[in-house]
């Protein structure tokens, strides 16, 4: 049965991707949450990386509902810039369509096969495949150097890490909110 979610999960993911789309309701969120640096990382991604942002900051938001413990802000800036490390060009719908499914079938093959750098048709692939799997370290880098802070930058980072004891409450939810888009 969880094959069966899996799935259904992944083909919602794939229309979403096809269908994405900003309101004018996102681009208020999105500027009331990030700065201008900050919205430009943002807007550095494609439309519908950007969409999938947008869904995971609601989702978190809702998560952590009334729990006093969470900062509501860094969990939302965490949840804008998840993916910025997936710039516009490094990775299309049908990339990551084969990146996905590569790293179903053969998941160490696929992470050993990427390699950054763009250039013709097979290394734009291959490229993509870094960006598929190393884009949290991206993500924080890019981050890090506006000066978002190290909290913003470390969860980012650890976002497609497993669960472990002590971490901060807003990387649990983001991960959760992310894991659910």
């Amino acid at each position: 049965m969880s094959a069966m979610i899996a799935m259904w999960t992944r083909v919602k993911q794939f229309w979403s991707a096809l269908t994405a789309k900003l309101t004018a309701e996102d681009r208020v969120f999105v500027a009331a949450n990030l700065n201008p640096a900050e919205q430009a990382l943002f807007y550095g991604m494609n439309l519908p990386d950007q969409q999938h942002a947008l869904q995971v900051a609601y989702t978190a938001l809702r998560l952590a509902g009334a729990q006093a413990a969470v900062d509501r802000s860094l969990l939302v800036k965490c949840a804008l810039l998840h993916d910025v490390g997936k710039r516009k060009g490094d990775v299309s719908t049908w990339d990551k369509v084969l990146t996905v499914l590569a790293h179903r079938l053969a998941p160490v093959r696929a992470e050993a096969w990427g390699r950054r750098g763009r250039g013709n048709r097979l290394d734009n692939i291959r490229h993509a495949f870094y960006v598929y799997f190393h884009h949290p370290e991206r993500s924080a880098e890019l981050v890090r150097a506006l000066g978002a802070g190290d909290a913003v930058a470390d969860i980012i980072r650890r976002h497609h890490e497993p669960e472990a004891a002590g971490e901060p409450v807003e990387l649990i939810l983001l991960r959760r909110a992310d894991n659910m888009h």
